[in-house]
């Protein structure tokens, strides 16, 4: 047998690869494949070593396990060959991901830091993603003892470690006490405790380590999981549960790892706060601490006064409700003592919807305002922001009587009109136009819904006259609260109607909607009922307009044909049949609508509505349609019975339903459904063959899996063939008569020569056998004539296969030879120095690297070619300009905004873009600038020009905030300027009611001559004159006087009684006075009782004034003692 030369040596190095691939895998040293999953992978040592393996398209997994011991790590590299891409796995010992390395680049490297592995099993994977090969593993085994808690931690004395969750955490003794543990961010962030508080008690913690490199954190938390208190960022950490109620709970304390990882020292205490004010409250004379839920809030009377107690820590709200009486509003004060504290005060309707609040200010001070809360529940919230001690509240009562917003009286209802559809306002509007009052407003009020009855066969329209400078609108809806009309011009007056919208309203309910978009006031609604059919004869004046028929003439009405209501001119169906009357061949008779054949039969009434001859009855049968002349029942046959119905339609005498071709009378078979009648098909099973070869071959012409069999495919079939297989050889001397590739078997073991793989029977193909005669050698991999398994260097690449096998390499590989990095002809994995640089490998970390051998950051670049040795991101050359060691990862250059330019060089150390030169305020990146020299930058400085008038004031007063010499114009010099101020000259007489609002001294000029009635009294003329309607009394009283006088002298002429001397008429006089005083003070004592007198009185007047003067310059407090504004911090 020959063979081209070229297609012999390809099959031999295919089967070879693949022969070789199988027998001679030696993954790691093993011998063989490395395992292909965690459950088979191959182990070793945990010991720094090289290792090679091979991946390929048939083996695309390595998997390798390793015992790791106690306190140690580990990190590998895996480089992979040339043009492939092989990738890196690290798992745990549940074969879980440690880490994983899918480099498109020739190294992967994956390493355990950062996760405790000691004394656990590994695996190590090397996965193909793309081509083949062998690959270089190298295993490094890591020191992790520097991690104090990598040891047998001992968390509390318990011989373990604290939990790492909170709902199982540690239980500690509810006793003072000190606990000593180890926390590390890589492998034990958390150790949890769970401590059990004494009734009555609180809790305080402390927690120390010695590392300052590391960030250790505390946190406590409640028996709900709520935050009590943390600290973090110092050394030692403190917490404390401060004055919250937890006594007789289990509260949760966390100590977490932030940063690295040390031993550290928790100190726990307890103190017995029975006699604290969160146990001993008495809120509002409630006896106790009133509820922090609105649902259960404590009632309290306006027009007083209450004290009660808070904490950030432990009672954060207190709730109050107030019922509100009619007509009335709130104002309310909140105030406390102490500095570094900061109370809250909300003002909450009925619904616990907020209508006012304060913040950062002492006293707080919140008020209803325009809000109507009048004859409603409110709640008042006092919520403790920062610190606990505590308060005192003042509730006022407003009389809101005399506002308009509060006293309404829409479409002379009494009350103001409903705000929704649900609730409109009745009005009982008579035919004709009304005119109906109103007020809005668009803060409190803003919408006024009125309903409208509408008699039948009349329509409404309605106009809104309201206030210039304001937008309301206006809208008409049905009693299905559908938009008939809708008005919003932004100007007075707006219209709406029914009419023309084609919506009819009579006999029903109709709503207007009145909407302030903006503003307020009070509007005026005109609405406009009329009647839509003015003759009286039923047809609405809009339609008889359309239809053209006369809407003041009760005679002249709509023509209507098919009297549905819509005139003929309007109607596109007159005979109401459905048809609009352009298609309705019959438009004045409902009963027919077309005639198909034109002979003026209806359809309707006609037996053959397309006149074709045959019936709508048969053609509705033989499906055709009966209203189209061209279409006819088809009938083959033409028996005059259409095919449909005919069961045989060629008339064959074969059904159709066994008919072939049911149309054709010449045929009604076909085996082979190639559409030809088997009468008239010469090959009726379509097998290629004509049915008279298949008679003679003995197949069946009528069965298409039955054919005539032809082995050499000559055309001739084997029936006739005296050479069935072709090759040429008769079949009575063919050793193999059926196979054309055999006619003879030389050594008789039944394979013919031509198939014979193995002449010399050595299990080793002839085409791969560079000895075929020899039973003993096969290959001959180097070409050296001696076969490979009498050769000791089969590959002849300089290396034993001795050697190889040690070393790792491929003995039947020229081009895998034992790693000898130094050259000196012992492989790497025997040389003590790989790189001969006379560092011993165990201690170079660059053992294959002869111009390295130290690593200070030990961040894998030796430090002859690091530019940052010490690793802390600073290179060597900057950190000595900076005056930082640049070997000390500790040692870094001061840089304020990290922008990596050490403060020393940076010209601008806050980076915001202001050059420390002319920054004043150079370490602060909010602040450049600091206008009054304070201290204090432009930005945060509430005074920014130093004038004592805070920037909210001088903005509202229009001075200039950076100019000290700029201030607000304030007259009377109570620090409220003029342009707010209700009182400018301080006299206690609000401008608005003030004829000389710049003078303290006057307000008043009864007798208008342009001068005040203080510095010029009123005569008594002008008292007269201003007092005309009592000058007949006082006449009357002067003459009955004079009558008196006159008696009393006549009596003391006639009488022999003497008269009263002076003396008694005084002393009378004195008693008189002191009576009177005495009157006086009685009720002075009652006014004690009643509101602690009136100079408390004016204490409280004054403060409310303070108040008010708060309100205008958010972010500062009235300082009372120096009477000026100074900044809230």
């Amino acid at each position: 047998m020959k063979i081209r030369p070229q297609v012999s040596i390809i099959t031999i190095l295919l089967i070879f690869s693949s022969v070789s691939g199988l027998v001679l895998a030696n993954d790691a040293g093993t011998g063989a494949d490395a395992g292909n999953s965690a459950s088979t992978a191959s182990n070793l040592n945990a010991v720094d070593a090289i290792y090679y393996g091979n991946l390929s398209a048939n083996d695309t997994d390595d998997y390798y396990s390793i015992s790791i011991p106690n306190n140690r790590g580990i990190s590998v590299d895996l480089t992979s060959p040339t043009g492939s891409d092989f990738d890196l796995y690290l798992y745990d010992q549940n074969q879980s991901w440690i880490d994983t390395s899918v480099s498109t680049g020739a190294l992967d490297s994956v390493t355990s830091n950062g996760t405790a592995i000691g004394g656990t099993t590994v695996y190590v994977r090397a996965k193909l993603y793309s081509g083949s090969g062998q690959y270089t593993m190298q295993i490094w085994i890591l020191n992790n003892n520097n991690n104090p808690c990598n040891t047998n931690q001992n968390d509390a004395n318990t011989g373990g470690d604290a939990s790492n969750t909170q709902s199982s955490g540690l239980s500690l003794n509810s006793i003072n006490g000190t606990y000593y543990g180890c926390s590390d961010n890589s492998s034990d962030e958390y150790d949890w405790y769970s401590i059990s508080i004494p009734n009555y008690h609180s809790i305080t913690a402390e927690l120390m380590w010695n590392n300052t490199n590391v960030d250790l954190d505390l946190h406590l938390f409640d028996s709900n999981g709520t935050y009590l208190d943390y600290s973090y960022d110092y050394n030692p950490e403190n917490i404390s549960s401060g004055s919250a109620d937890i006594g007789g709970t289990t509260v949760t304390l966390l100590v977490r790892a932030f940063t690295g990882g040390d031993n550290y020292t928790l100190m726990i205490y307890f103190d017995n706060i029975s006699n604290s004010q969160v146990y001993n409250q008495n809120d509002a004379n409630s006896g106790g601490d009133v509820s922090g839920d609105f649902s259960s809030a404590y009632n309290i009377n306006g027009n007083s006064s209450y004290l009660g107690w808070i904490s950030d820590s432990g009672d954060v709200n207190d709730i109050y409700s107030i019922s509100i009486p009619e007509q009335f509003g709130l104002e309310a004060t909140l105030s406390w003592n102490g500095s570094g504290i900061d109370f809250d005060f909300g003002l909450f309707d009925q619904y616990e919807n907020l209508i006012s609040s304060s913040f950062y200010a002492n006293p707080e001070f919140v008020e209803s305002g325009a809000t109507n809360v009048s004859n409603t529940t409110i709640f008042l919230v006092v919520q403790a922001g920062n610190g606990e001690g505590n308060y005192s509240i003042n509730l006022t009562l407003i009389n809101q009587s005399s506002i308009l917003a509060f006293n309404q009286n829409d479409a002379y209802s009494g009350a103001d009109a409903g705000g929704d559809f649900t609730n409109s306002t009745n009005i009982n509007a008579s035919n004709g136009t009304t005119f109906w009052p109103g007020y809005l407003d668009d803060t409190g009020d803003e919408y006024d819904f009125y309903a409208v009855f509408v008699p039948t066969d009349y329509a409404i329209s309605a106009t809104l006259g309201y206030p210039s400078n304001n937008a309301f609108a206006l809208g008409i809806y049905e009693n299905n609260n559908n938009q008939i009309d809708y008005s919003l011009n932004g100007q007075s007056p707006e219209s709406v109607s029914t009419n023309g919208t084609g919506i009819y309203v009579g006999n029903s309910m109709v709503f207007v909607e009145i909407w302030a978009y903006y503003g307020s006031g009070e509007y005026n609604l005109t609405l406009s009922i009329f009647s839509l059919d003015l003759d009286g004869d039923g047809y609405y004046d809009e339609i008889e307009i359309n239809c053209g028929s006369d809407s003041n003439d009760f005679s002249s009405t709509p023509l209507d044909t098919d009297a549905d209501g819509i005139c003929d001119i309007l109607d596109e169906d007159d005979d109401n049949d459905g048809i609009d009357d352009s298609n309705d061949s019959f438009p004045t008779d409902p009963n027919e609508s077309s005639d198909i054949d034109g002979d003026s039969i209806g359809d309707n009434s006609d037996l053959d509505d397309d006149g074709d001859g045959w019936s709508d009855l048969d053609e509705s049968e033989c499906n055709s349609d009966q209203l189209d002349y061209s279409d006819m029942p088809l009938d083959t046959d033409s028996d005059l019975i259409c095919d449909i119905v005919d069961e045989d339609d060629d008339n064959d005498n074969y059904l159709d339903s066994d008919d072939a071709f049911p149309l054709n009378e010449d045929e009604w078979i076909d085996t082979d459904y190639d559409g030809i009648g088997n009468n008239e098909d010469d090959d009726d099973d379509n097998d290629g063959y004509n049915d008279q070869l298949e008679d003679d071959c003995l197949s069946d012409p009528l069965t298409t899996t039955s054919v005539p069999i032809d082995t050499d495919d000559d055309g001739i079939c084997d029936e006739l063939d005296e050479d069935i297989d072709g090759d040429g050889t008769p079949n009575d001397i063919d050793s193999s008569p059926l196979d054309s590739t055999e006619s003879i078997d030389t050594d008789g073991d039944g394979i013919g020569d031509n198939a014979d793989t193995d002449d010399d029977n050595d299990g080793y193909s002839d085409s791969i056998d560079v000895f075929p005669l020899d039973q003993y050698e096969w290959f001959d991999f180097d070409g050296d004539s001696v076969g490979d398994n009498s050769d000791l260097d089969d590959d002849g690449d300089g290396w034993s296969d001795l050697d190889e096998s040690v070393c790792l390499s491929g003995q039947f590989d020229t081009t895998s030879q034992p790693l000898d990095f130094d050259d000196d002809h012992i492989c790497d994995i025997q040389d003590l120095d790989d790189d001969g640089d006379g560092i011993l490998d165990d201690f170079d970390p660059f053992p294959l690297d002869s111009l390295e051998w130290s690593d200070l950051d030990d961040d894998g670049i030796g430090d002859r070619a690091d530019i940052d040795d010490d690793g802390d991101s600073w290179e060597d050359l900057v950190e000595p300009n900076c005056g930082a060691d640049p070997e000390d990862f500790n040692s870094f250059p001061a840089d304020f905004d990290l922008d990596h330019i050490c403060d020393i060089l940076d010209l601008d150390d806050d980076n915001d873009m202001v050059m420390d030169l002319e920054d004043a305020f150079p370490m602060n990146p909010k602040e450049s600038n600091d206008i009054d020299g304070d201290g204090i930058g432009d930005n945060s400085d509430t005074d920014a020009d130093g004038d004592n008038w805070p920037n909210s004031a001088e903005i509202i007063c229009n001075s200039d905030l950076f100019d000290p010499i700029s201030v607000p114009d304030d007259y009377d010099g109570d620090w409220s300027c003029d342009l707010i101020d209700p009182d400018d000259d301080n006299d206690l007489y609000p401008d608005i009611d003030d004829l000389f609002p710049l003078n303290s001294d006057e307000w008043e000029d009864l007798n208008k001559d342009g001068l005040g009635d203080n510095k010029y009294p009123l005569s008594i003329f002008d008292k007269v004159k201003l007092n005309s309607n009592v000058l007949i009394p006082i006449s009357i009283m002067i003459i009955v006087i004079l009558s008196i006088l006159l008696m009393i002298l006549t009596k003391k002429q006639y009488s022999e009684e003497p008269l009263l001397e002076y003396e008694d008429i005084e002393k009378i006089e004195n008693d008189d006075s002191s009576e009177i005083q005495s009157e006086k003070s009685l009720l002075a004592d009652d006014d004690d009782d009643d509101d602690e007198g009136g100079a408390n009185l004016m204490i409280i007047s004054d403060e409310t004034n303070k108040l008010e003067k708060f309100d205008e310059y958010p972010g500062w407090l009235w300082d009372s003692s120096e009477e000026k504004w100074i900044p809230e911090e």
